[in-house]
């Protein structure tokens, strides 16, 4: 009998559940907040399912990969999340080019922008 090495099937169905369940929580909770703040609701949700992984789940603290991000301006995001560069005149906080590129549009890289710079 072979034993077969499980590649975290079981790690990923919990990230995608409980990304579901963040979701559907985010929507009911939405009906009721301003532009501004349905803005910040999904930069967090997009924050959380994608960087706190590597940054941290604060984002004014480092993470075990990433440095802290609170702050951050839109060309910062964009440059690091889409083309894995920095903008022209950009000192990093780390030298690593370890960050996985994602495939955010600017409406979603912004909305990431208004949960960071948000009290």
């Amino acid at each position: 009998m072979q034993i077969t090495e499980n590649r975290g099937g079981f790690s990923r169905l919990l990230l995608v559940s409980f990304s579901l369940i963040l979701l559907i929580a985010n929507c009911k909770e939405e009906e009721n907040l301003s532009p501004e703040q349905k803005l910040i609701s999904q930069g967090k949700g997009l924050y959380v399912t994608n960087c706190s992984a590597c940054h941290n789940q604060n984002p004014a603290l480092d993470g075990a990969v990433g440095p802290a991000v609170k702050g951050s301006n839109f060309e910062l995001l964009k440059a690091r999340i889409v083309s894995g560069t920095y903008p022209p005149g950009y000192t990093p906080k780390r030298q690593s080019q370890v960050m996985t590129r994602l495939p955010l549009n600017d409406d979603q890289i912004k909305s990431i922008e208004a949960f960071l710079n948000s009290p």
